[in-house]
């Protein structure tokens, strides 16, 4: 277990200290870890599936922070990184248009709803399931019905990509 006086600079170090077990995709071609807090309040797994990065992030859901606020949080990640990975420079005036776009996510056998977004016409996705006192966050690509699994072995998850 690491040492809480020392800051924590590594997925690993903040796995040991959650809580929860982190949520992944269940299938996919490689994985490996994405961000996290220190305090191991929010732990990221990445898996490639069908050549395209699916993000989910697992955390406890801030107390202080109300649904609204967490769904305004969620857009304003979508929109950073639609704007940051752009292929163009944006012309303003600039207008987009976020859709509602709720998919299903079967976590150990059962369907659960992903309350999420996109822009229009991009294919990023950003939607969120509530798995008893834990969030779950996807981001992808990817239009692939998805299938989480509890992370069992999070020693077993590379640091980064392709080790």
């Amino acid at each position: 277990m690491p040492d809480r006086s020392e800051p924590l600079h590594r997925w690993h170090d903040a796995a040991a200290l959650a809580s929860f077990t982190p949520y992944e995709v269940d299938g996919g071609s490689d994985r490996w870890a994405g961000g996290f807090a220190a305090d191991g309040g929010q732990l990221e797994v990445i898996t490639l599936v069908d050549g395209h990065e699916v993000s989910v992030e697992t955390s406890r859901p801030a107390s202080f922070l109300p649904p609204p606020a967490a769904r305004r949080a969620r857009l304003s990640h979508l929109l950073a990184l639609h704007v940051l990975e752009a292929e163009s420079e944006p012309t303003l005036p600039w207008s987009l248009t976020v859709e509602a776009d709720d998919r299903t996510v079967t976590v150990d056998e059962d369907e659960h709803v992903a309350h999420g977004m996109r822009i229009a016409g991009d294919e990023r996705w950003i939607g969120t399931v509530e798995l008893g006192a834990l969030s779950v966050t996807i981001t992808t690509t990817s239009s692939a019905a998805l299938r989480l699994r509890p992370c069992a072995d999070t020693s077993s998850v590379p640091e980064f990509r392709g080790r």
